[in-house]
């Protein structure tokens, strides 16, 4: 049986396709549907951690920044998280009653936090959405796609430990590089 050589051009090509699947998981994970509100219990709002598996009102996780209600067609009513910098002037909130689409963007100051998790609740439920590799500051999304037609308010949280790690540049590195020698190694032998 003839064995064909791997090109390098081949090779380069597989780097480029694990370099753009690597992009495409940096986007903001649905990490799905979960029953219940989203900071109740003990300690409230103020004591509300997510992590990619939910959220909880034990440390470790991401801590709460900041959650904004919506009821009678408009956002108010806020809670602040335990950030002394947030005033709530970062967020950026709306939401459209016919389309049900609903937009946010996060101007965060020098010393805000970063987001990388959010809870959109409704009913006797929230959806949890994250991105380990970079921070939120915006995100659009059809609430019908969600099953809901509204919402009773978003929450967002900063970082902190998770229980999911995420291959860094260097991991991607690596794995381009081994690629590469395959590549090599393949045209040398043929």
């Amino acid at each position: 049986m003839k064995t064909r050589p791997i090109s390098l051009f081949a090779a380069l090509a597989a780097l480029g396709l694990s370099l753009a699947a690597a992009t495409a998981q940096a986007a903001v994970i649905n990490a799905g549907r979960f029953s219940g509100t989203d900071c109740g219990g003990a300690g409230g709002f103020a004591n509300c951690y997510a992590e990619t598996t939910g959220v909880s009102q034990d440390a470790p996780g991401s801590p709460a920044i900041f959650k904004l209600n919506y009821g009678s067609g408009s956002f108010g009513n806020p809670d602040f998280g335990s950030f002394a910098s947030i005033t709530g002037s970062e967020f950026s909130v709306s939401f459209n009653t016919s389309s049900h689409v609903l937009s946010w963007d996060y101007t965060p100051g020098a010393s805000d936090p970063e987001i990388h998790f959010f809870t959109i609740k409704q009913g006797n439920s929230h959806y949890l959405f994250y991105d380990l590799t970079s921070p939120i500051t915006s995100f659009t999304i059809d609430l019908d796609t969600l099953g809901y037609n509204s919402l009773s308010h978003i929450t967002w949280f900063d970082t902190g430990s998770t229980t999911t790690s995420v291959p860094g540049p260097n991991a991607l590195a690596l794995l381009g590089l081994g690629l590469l020698g395959l590549g090599v190694a393949a045209r040398r032998r043929a």
